[in-house]
């Protein structure tokens, strides 16, 4: 399935962060995929929770399997970082990468699954018109870049 252009920017943002986790090892990697998550990752997730869910849960029960898996992750995932957030130094390498491995798994749960949902719920013409909503607030802090010295 081709991907309505709304969702293939939200995919594209997926790949982004799919490289830069790749770039995130070492001993800075756990503030890495921190900063990445509050600067990208958990925006992002605000806003599918803000825009993208509620538009799907007026087509389908609210209590969908999509639905609620993806809230649930959304869960997880700022429970693992949490986890992280908190850890000391000798636990930092494992909280970052089990933050990391459930971040994977659910990025490509959201492709193989909820956008494919969402465009055939909503419809491109009514995803385009979510765009605007859907597109990152210029003000958001931007995360560290992997490899760019600070750590």
């Amino acid at each position: 399935m081709t991907l309505c252009p709304p969702l293939r920017r939200l995919q594209a943002e997926h790949a982004r962060w799919l490289a830069a986790l790749g770039r995130a090892g070492g001993s800075a990697g756990g503030d890495r995929l921190l900063a990445l998550w509050e600067g990208e990752i958990q925006p992002h997730c605000r806003r599918e929770e803000e825009v993208l869910l509620p538009e799907l849960a007026a087509r389908v029960p609210e209590a969908d399997a999509v639905i609620v898996f993806t809230l649930g992750d959304h869960l997880a995932l700022r429970r693992l970082a949490r986890q992280l957030r908190a850890a000391p130094a000798c636990d930092r390498p494992a909280c970052a990468e089990r933050l990391a491995r459930r971040l994977v798994e659910h990025l490509a749960f959201e492709e193989r699954t909820l956008f494919p949902a969402l465009q055939e719920r909503l419809g491109c013409g009514r995803l385009a018109a979510l765009a605007a909503e859907l597109a990152p607030d210029p003000i958001e802090p931007r995360p560290v870049q992997a490899g760019s010295g600070g750590g």
